[in-house]
């Protein structure tokens, strides 16, 4: 894997919008690692719009799956204690930092077009898009 895959990113590739094709047709190479966080907002949406299951498994094939958890919940645990009694942690939503920790797990950076959240996380390395 080369990059973690944000919601706002597979939302954008899935809606068709050039900033996320943009992105996609200028690093065909690149390998994309989908969070099972992610995968789950990405499927709650996608229920909710009463897409196509088939299309949606087959468009998410175009990552590889994160499912293992011991090194995502020590960096979570070490992340939401370091930000814990800051103003940080109330303004970042679980999710996300969920999101982060598998990327400070696994030490890839993050592509992403949400960087409110994001650039708070001392450590974490966006790749930034749109």
């Amino acid at each position: 894997m080369d990059l973690i895959a944000d919601t706002t990113f597979l939302v954008g590739l899935w809606r068709g919008q050039s900033w996320a094709t943009q992105f996609a047709k200028g690093n065909p190479d690149t390998r994309l690692g989908l969070p099972w966080v992610v995968l789950g907002e990405f499927w709650h949406g996608a229920i909710r719009a009463r897409h196509d299951t088939a299309t949606v498994g087959e468009f998410l094939a175009l990552g590889i799956p994160i499912l293992e958890t011991e090194p995502t919940i020590q960096a979570y645990a070490r992340l939401c204690a370091k930000l814990q009694d800051t103003p940080a942690y109330r303004q970042i939503g679980q999710n996300d930092l969920w999101i982060a920790a598998v990327c400070l797990a696994t030490g890839l950076p993050l592509v992403t077009r949400n960087t409110r959240h994001f650039e708070q996380i001392e450590g974490l390395r966006i790749q930034v898009i749109g």
